[in-house]
């Protein structure tokens, strides 16, 4: 049977569309197979239990840059973009299953009026805050790619290349937690999140403060 070579152009375009869809997401990690996931999982979770015990031990800095693997050659110049930016410097400050979590700073919240819930803390009209807390960010090791732990000549801290894959961020999550401080040395805090960022800016609107979507 002879073929003309023109075999695919019966494909409808809306068919080609969604075929490069999925491709396009299982290239950001979300769409990995569950044996990816856990072989990612595998990979990465001892890697950076060693990492962050090796700190604590040592008394060393937590500091690891984040970077865009998709704007790999946006460091150390970044062009002007909206948006979050294509690398920046964060704390590592412990590990879970799915992932790790970093600082990105911390905050001081206050209870908003039904005793329940959290708000963001108006320091302009004097409140001094009811707990401090600090906000952490999830970063998937479905989306973390490779790590070079030794830096580079700018920062000569771990770089963590990533996928940033969820809304055009590396964050799986983002939250408010607390931590117990560590009574030996050598001992991590443990985490323990208050509430989730977008709880806490929700509850911030209703108190009508107007850095509630910052």
């Amino acid at each position: 049977m002879a073929y003309s070579g023109k075999v695919f152009e019966w494909i409808p375009i809306s068919v080609v569309y969604s075929l490069l869809k999925d491709i396009g997401k299982s290239l950001t990690g979300r769409r990995r197979s569950n044996s990816q996931r856990l072989e990612l999982r595998q990979k990465w979770k001892p890697q950076f239990e060693a990492r962050l015990s090796e700190t604590y031990r040592k008394g060393l800095r937590k500091d690891v840059i984040i970077r865009d693997l998709k704007r790999l050659d946006e460091y150390p110049e970044s062009r002007d973009t909206k948006g979050i930016s294509p690398w920046f410097r964060l704390g590592l400050v412990d590990v879970s299953h799915r992932g790790i979590l970093v600082m990105l700073r911390h905050e001081t919240l206050t209870k908003y009026k039904d005793g329940e819930h959290w708000r963001f803390t108006n320091h302009s009209a004097g409140e001094r805050g009811d707990i401090r807390v600090v906000l952490l960010g999830s970063i998937p090791y479905d989306c973390i790619n490779s790590v070079d732990w030794d830096g580079d000549e700018y920062y000569d801290f771990p770089h963590i290349y990533c996928m940033f894959a969820h809304k055009k961020e590396p964050y799986e999550h983002l939250g408010f937690y607390t931590a117990t401080s560590p009574l030996p040395p050598d001992t991590l805090p443990i985490y323990h999140e208050l509430a989730s960022y977008e709880e806490v800016r929700r509850f911030s609107r209703k108190s009508k403060l107007w850095f509630a979507d910052s």
